[in-house]
């Protein structure tokens, strides 16, 4: 087999390139607008979003359905809108915790109308120059391709159970989708089947084409002025290079009447030769060599530029975010709430790298490698910081508990261990050591000192059964106050470490 069959054709890079710049372009993300204060907002600040809803409720078959999508959008329930060609998706939140799925879609122009459309942008330079500054040229509009939607053209869909046509979530988006209108027409263009940057580059290779045409045509209608006055321009018999087109000299000008020279005509036949003598870069007079052009090194031409300085860093919020509540939908390849977990832990890892809160010491690794079961107790801790149980929390505790082959309870022991003191809390939850003597030896007399309970030693323990007070020291050197139902024996995390055992069992019996 010969190589040739094995390369890859050159211009693929550069093909595969364009194609994910025009997959780019044809998806745009817009952040949830904000919400609306009044009663007169959701509406339309333009024409064209005006006949957009005006397509909306021309189709709506329920107007209070309508009217509630409305005081959804006024009250900023439409989360992140994706628009692609012939559909626009968000996530929308009503009275359920989790948002429904809303999506609205609309036929995409055939390349026929496209070029139709792009024809008639590029003969009228005016409807470029309202696009660009984010106006919707009615002619443009009311062409033939028809860019606004007809009554009846906007097809809604939702993840709720309400079989409005359109539900108040689909409402909600349509009312928002006016509001990007408004700012943006090219969302328009985009909906209909092609983004921006496709667009101004098609509309340029036009005007470029178009530039092109009139210069021959001005060339050549010079040249027919020019023999039609009786100058001349001679050519070479050799093949039109880039200097075979010259201008005739004086001396084989054409006489005019009475053997005179036509010194009028020969100026026009002059410059007419002049005018259309192309004009090539690296060409020489008659006689001297061609010297090639000599680029310039970009380092070169950067060299000297001035370079503004960097703008300084964002400040780090004092808590790391949530992320959105995704919907609920069916055929999803992915468990909602477990994304949700993810993106919370991840929000959580990326605030504790930059302020070097995590588990780990001053200048280590603030959260590293954990094996599989400490791992999963932190995504439970760190996805539901509160102490308190939620419907969602007990999901988790049972998704966990099944997945690792413990109960709910140890689940939920565990997480409250790690709220207490990350690794270390989980390891005094499982596991008892020897303390060397010192502090350990020194807490009982602190303790019996400060007019506290008694507690009896036990490997690294001090505890009151009677009572149900309990304090395990830590190889960290501080004290994890522990309580259980008196005389129980079932030991549960409570409160924070602390590095006295006075402060922490003080804290404990004032429980």
């Amino acid at each position: 087999m010969s190589t040739g069959h094995l390369r890859r054709p050159a211009t693929t890079g550069r093909a595969a390139a364009e194609e994910r710049l025009v997959r780019a372009d044809r998806s745009r993300t817009f952040p949830p607008l904000p919400a609306i204060d009044g009663t007169d907002g959701a509406g339309a600040a333009s024409w064209w979003g005006g006949a957009w809803l005006e397509a909306v409720e021309s189709s709506a078959l329920d107007g209070a359905r309508l009217a509630r999508g409305r005081a959804y959008a006024r009250a900023g329930h439409v989360d992140t809108i994706n628009i692609t060609p012939g559909r626009m998706i968000a996530t929308v939140r009503g009275s359920r915790p989790r948002p429904y799925s809303a999506e609205v879609r609309v036929r995409t122009l055939t390349d026929r109308e496209w070029e139709a459309l792009l024809d008639g942008v590029a003969d009228h330079p005016e409807q470029l120059t309202a696009l660009l500054a984010k106006e919707l040229p009615r002619a443009l509009a009311e062409d033939d391709a028809g860019l606004l939607p007809a009554p009846g053209e906007l097809t809604p869909r939702c993840s709720c159970p309400d079989s409005g046509w359109p539900c108040k979530h689909a409402a909600a988006l349509c009312f928002q989708a006016a509001r990007l209108l408004d700012a943006d027409p090219f969302v328009l263009l985009l909906l209909r089947g092609r983004g921006e940057r496709e667009l101004l580059d098609a509309l340029a290779r036009r005007n470029a084409g178009h530039g092109a045409r009139e210069s021959r045509g001005r060339a050549a209608a010079l040249a027919d002025a020019v023999s039609g006055s009786g100058g001349a321009a001679s050519t070479s018999g050799s093949p039109a290079g880039p200097a075979s087109v010259s201008a005739a000299p004086a001396a084989h000008a054409v006489p005019g009447p009475g053997g005179a020279s036509a010194s009028g005509s020969e100026d026009v036949g002059r410059s007419a030769a002049q005018a259309a003598a192309p004009v090539r870069v690296g060409t020489a007079e008659a006689g001297a060599p061609a010297v090639p052009p000599r680029g310039v090194l970009a380092r070169e031409a950067l060299a000297d530029r001035p370079r503004r300085p960097l703008p300084p860093p964002v400040a780090v919020p004092p808590r790391p975010g949530r992320p959105p509540t995704l919907p609920d939908a069916d055929g999803l390849p992915f468990d909602a709430a477990t994304l949700e977990l993810l993106a919370a832990d991840a929000a959580a890892r990326a605030h504790g790298c930059l302020t070097g809160a995590g588990p780990g010491a001053a200048g280590a690794d603030p959260f590293p490698t954990l094996p599989p079961w400490e791992d999963a107790v932190r995504l439970a801790a760190t996805a539901h910081p509160t102490a308190g149980l939620t419907a969602a929390s007990r999901a988790l505790y049972r998704d966990l508990a099944a997945g690792t082959g413990r109960t709910p309870t140890d689940i939920a022991r565990s997480v409250a261990a790690w709220r207490q003191g990350g690794p270390e809390g989980l390891a005094l939850l499982e596991h008892t050591w020897n303390p060397p003597a010192g502090d350990f030896d020194r807490a009982r007399s602190a303790l019996l000192a400060a007019g506290l309970p008694a507690l009896r030693p036990h490997h690294n323990h001090l505890t009151d059964t009677g009572r149900g007070l309990q304090l395990r020291f830590g190889r960290d050197h501080r004290w994890y106050p522990y309580e259980s139902e008196p005389g129980a024996e079932d030991w549960w995390p409570a409160g924070p470490a602390d590095a006295d055992p006075v402060g922490a069992l003080t804290t404990l019996v004032a429980r």
